[in-house]
């Protein structure tokens, strides 16, 4: 017995790695419980993230993470490896996200409060002053963007739909995507003026 044990050793040390991303798949769509946790521990961080980008109450943020998980749970069987599954699973993410926003919302895409505004003469803030902010400051900023505005912002320049995929998936013009974006490009420019960063 004792001339196995540093193979037991070798074992144990093989069992107790961090599983690959593919065998974290496999596992999944076997219905693997560990698999469940490695992933959960993986990407729950990010993932809340990006939940909170769209749905910025934290009790509703976090209805909508534990739904998206249990939504890719639930079809990781349809996952057949095209494209990138962190891409798959991100789509989730952000259906479910604004899923809740169609169910919950008070928002429409017509912005009526424009000011001074006009969609032709939006301003940008420089990339330097945007390298400038920490996350966090960069996520205050966004918050402070009428939810229309955010979620376009969050679609186009983040999640990198073109505005013809986020005027179907939020049954809006695309025009009308393109000068949500432009507004809440000029909005972000004025808030970031307030960071004395320009």
């Amino acid at each position: 017995m004792q001339r196995f044990a540093p193979f037991v050793h070798l074992y144990l040390q093989r069992e107790n790695r961090p599983m690959t991303l593919q065998s974290i798949i496999e596992g999944l769509q076997r219905g693997d419980s560990e698999a469940r946790r490695e992933l959960y521990q993986h990407y729950s961080t990010a993932m809340f993230s990006l939940v909170r980008r769209y749905v910025q109450e934290r009790a509703a943020a976090e209805d909508v993470f534990h739904d998206a998980f249990v939504t890719l749970f639930t079809k990781v069987g349809d996952y057949r490896g095209e494209g990138s599954f962190e891409g798959w699973m991100r789509r989730i993410f952000v259906t479910t996200a604004l899923n809740h926003l169609r169910r919950d919302s008070s928002h429409d895409y017509v912005d009526n409060d424009i000011g001074d505004l006009p969609p032709g003469k939006a301003g940008s803030a420089p990339p330097e002053a945007l390298e400038q902010l920490s996350n966090q400051e960069l996520l205050q900023a966004m918050e402070q963007l009428p939810e229309g505005y955010r979620t376009v912002v969050n679609l186009h320049a983040v999640e990198g739909y073109s505005h013809a995929e986020i005027a179907k998936m939020l049954a809006i013009e695309e025009s009308t995507s393109r000068s949500q974006y432009l507004r809440a490009k000029a909005r972000l420019a004025k808030i970031l003026e307030r960071y004395k960063l320009h």
